[in-house]
C-alpha cells in the first residue's frame, strides 16, 4: 500500500527487504542490476520519508550490506542468471526486429556487463553471419511496421526515405536497410 507523499514510514528491515526482492523475482525476470536497483530505491524513498532513517547513515550502510547478501543469495541459488537473462532477452528482442546496436544499448541499461551480452548475442547467432542474423532482424520489423516489401502499396521517394530512416533509428546499417527495402518478394522469407 502505498502512502501519501508527507507521511513518515518505518524504515525498511533486512527481512522487508527479502520479501521485496522474492516479490520482484516472482513477477519479473531480473538480472543482478535491476534487482539490487530495486531495492536500492527502497531505501532512497524510505529516507525521502523518514527523516530519522535518512540521517541515520550507519543504519543505512547496515541496510545496503543486506542487500548485497539478498543478491548474492539469490545468485547462488540460481534466481539470478545474468547470462541466461540476457539470452532471454535477445531471444525476444530479436523477434521483434531489434537491430544488435539496440540489444546492446537496451541490456546495458538493465545493468549487464558488455562480455555477457556479446557471448549471448554470439551464441544465439547460432553459426549464422552476424549480417544474416540483422537480416532476419531488420525483416521481422519491416513486416511489423508494414515496410518495404510488407507495404501495402508501392512507396515513392518520400515513403522510402521515411522507411530508410526508420530503419537506420532502429540501428541497422544502410546495406541491411537497403537490402530489405529493395527486396520484392516477402513470401520467399516465410
Amino acid at each position: 500500500m502505498r502512502r501519501p507523499f508527507g507521511k513518515t514510514a518505518k524504515p525498511p528491515t533486512p527481512q522487508s527487504l527479502a520479501n521485496a526482492a522474492l516479490q520482484y523475482l516472482g513477477r519479473f525476470a531480473a538480472s543482478e542490476a535491476s534487482l539490487r536497483r530495486v531495492l536500492e530505491n527502497r531505501l532512497r524513498r524510505a529516507a525521502l520519508r523518514n527523516p530519522a532513517f535518512a540521517a541515520d547513515a550507519a543504519a543505512q550502510k547496515a541496510l545496503r550490506e543486506a542487500i548485497e547478501h539478498i543478491v548474492e543469495a539469490h545468485k547462488r541459488n540460481g534466481v539470478i542468471d545474468d547470462a541466461a537473462f540476457a539470452e532471454t532477452k535477445i531471444n525476444s528482442l530479436r523477434r521483434q526486429g531489434r537491430s544488435r546496436r539496440a540489444i546492446e544499448q537496451k541490456l546495458a541499461a538493465k545493468g549487464l556487463v558488455k562480455g555477457i551480452v556479446a557471448t549471448a548475442l554470439d551464441r544465439h547467432a547460432d553459426g549464422a553471419t552476424a549480417e544474416e542474423v540483422e537480416f532476419k532482424a531488420a525483416l521481422a520489423l519491416a513486416r511489423r511496421r508494414r515496410l518495404g516489401p510488407f507495404g501495402k502499396t508501392t512507396p515513392d521517394e518520400t515513403r522510402r526515405r521515411k522507411e530508410f530512416a526508420t530503419l537506420a533509428r532502429a540501428g541497422f546499417s544502410s546495406t541491411i536497410a537497403r537490402r530489405v527495402l529493395q527486396a520484392d518478394a516477402p513470401a520467399e522469407w516465410e
